[in-house]
């Protein structure tokens, strides 16, 4: 009784001796002179073989959709920008247009993550150069697939939201969102008013966040001695364990003047 086999697209059976795989025990069934395969196409190969084949290019694929990804990211950072909800007004801002000295630009262009610290007078420019870093973190991939942009009065807002009837997330949603992004900015730290929610929050998340070692850029025109006599001396302590760039720089907004 002659043996029946599934078919290549060259008309001969698929398992025989295949000069990739090698399937040597799949031939002892066949006659010494039946006719090799011949892999013309890849479609062509044996089960085997077809299966090495998609795999390499299923990963060509990855690779090239991860390069496009990857020059999406430097050619058109603002799109994960709007993602991270960083307001239109700082869409743009970049290290290239923030009108700061010499040292201040190099000081921030040496950030590649972590805890830092803004802090300047009104109208510096902080929230500029925490985008402007944003940006550079997406345009180098450290994002790892989420960021945030929130002013600390909105956070506070957001989280209070979620005690009235019928909330559709609940405080601790909200709180382990912000402790657990991998990349949050944190905008305008001791312009909320100062009650005991306030600050117990903003510790937890803090906290939360120097402990994991994950990328947090606070603005706030505070000193930390103003932020402990203001707001709590632990927030003090965990901002102190971070980089801190001082700016001094005249208030733009008055110079449009």
């Amino acid at each position: 009784m002659t043996q029946s086999f599934e078919k290549c697209i060259h008309g001969v059976p698929v398992r025989i001796e295949c000069p990739v795989c090698k399937r040597s025990k799949e031939i002892e069934s066949l006659p010494t002179d039946h006719p090799k395969c011949e892999h013309g196409n890849p479609t062509g190969y044996c089960f085997e073989c077809n299966s090495i084949e998609e795999h390499k290019r299923r990963e060509e694929i990855r690779i090239k959709e991860e390069e496009l990804r990857l020059r999406d990211l430097k050619e058109y950072p603002e799109g994960t920008l709007k993602i991270c909800r960083v307001p239109k007004k700082y869409i743009e801002c970049s290290l290239e247009t923030y009108r700061g000295n010499d040292k201040l630009l190099s000081e921030c262009k040496k950030y590649a993550g972590g805890g830092l610290v803004l802090s300047g007078n009104t109208g510096t420019g902080k929230t500029h150069l925490a985008v402007a870093l944003l940006r550079e973190l997406i345009k180098a991939d450290k994002l790892k697939g989420d960021g945030d942009f929130i002013t600390v009065p909105d956070l506070l807002l957001e989280i209070r939201s979620s005690f009235k009837d019928k909330a559709e997330v609940t405080e601790e949603t909200i709180i382990n969102h912000f402790s657990k992004v991998p990349v949050l900015v944190l905008d305008d730290l001791g312009s909320e008013k100062t009650t005991e929610f306030a600050v117990t929050t903003l510790y937890i998340i803090i906290d939360r966040r120097d402990r994991e070692m994950l990328t947090t850029i606070i603005t706030t025109n505070l000193t930390l001695k103003e932020i402990e006599e203001k707001l709590d001396a632990r927030i003090a302590s965990r901002l102190a364990g971070m980089k801190t760039i001082k700016i001094n720089m005249p208030d733009y907004r008055k110079l449009k003047h």
